[in-house]
């Protein structure tokens, strides 16, 4: 089934969404360095409860990180105002949605970011301590973990929510985006990530880490792409 005619925009509209395109994508690889950076471990194990991972990362690389991270997660926010601007001739009901539940998923994913720093701080001290210490650190490590990892699935399912409602937009055929980014929505190049871990688990070490802002920084370079093609109005 064709889709409809896509209304045209001004030449200085297209401009916007292209720089906001590019922001949003150099916010998610910023972001994704840092989270990189204090979180990545050749040995893997990133699944595990006892977050032994954090053994191999130094103090260094954990302060850096964590700063980088959380300072220029913001701009996933400019991100989902293109995105939405992009799906807004598919209906200014989908262009809300996608927004204010993007926006608001990265908010919390911010806050679950910035939470990291804590589980690290306290494997790294459990590492050098002994008897009742040691019991202490793994119940504060156990609430903290119930504190924070409960936030970053709230911002999986928000995404697949989004997601959907792309795929939605995307299939009006009144959108800005061609038919084909359906098959790189943010689920699903999350799914893909999480997939070649279990399956190349060579590779999927090197991405899982920051696989949030992999499947985002991905999605935004070719949402980026395609408001470079809108035809402009005279």
């Amino acid at each position: 089934m064709k889709g409809q005619q896509v209304d045209q925009i001004s030449e200085h509209r297209k401009k916007i969404l292209v720089r906001t395109g590019l922001v949003a994508a150099a916010g998610a690889l910023i972001v994704g360095i840092g989270e990189f950076t204090f979180q990545f471990s050749p040995r893997g194990g990133y699944e595990e409860s006892d977050y032994l991972f954090f053994l191999d990362v130094s103090s260094f690389r954990l302060t850096f990180g964590h700063f980088l991270g959380v300072l220029f997660a913001p701009l996933y926010l400019v991100g989902y105002w293109h995105i939405a601007q992009m799906l807004r001739p598919a209906g200014r009901w989908i262009s809300a949605a996608v927004m204010v539940l993007g926006g608001y998923a990265f908010i919390i994913g911010n806050v679950w970011l910035g939470g990291r720093v804590n589980l690290a701080l306290i494997v790294q001290a459990r590492e050098g301590s002994t008897g009742e210490t040691v019991s202490l650190l793994n119940d504060l490590l156990a609430n903290v973990s119930a504190h924070n990892e409960p936030l970053i699935n709230i911002v999986r399912v928000l995404v697949l929510i989004v997601s959907i409602a792309l795929v939605w937009g995307i299939l009006t055929g009144r959108s800005h985006y061609p038919r084909g980014m359906i098959a790189v929505t943010p689920i699903v190049l999350l799914v893909a990530i999480f997939a070649t871990y279990v399956a190349a688990p060579g590779v999927g070490v090197y991405l899982l880490p920051a696989a949030m802002n992999v499947a985002h920084l991905v999605f935004f370079a070719l949402s980026t792409w395609a408001a470079t093609k809108i035809t402009t109005s005279p």
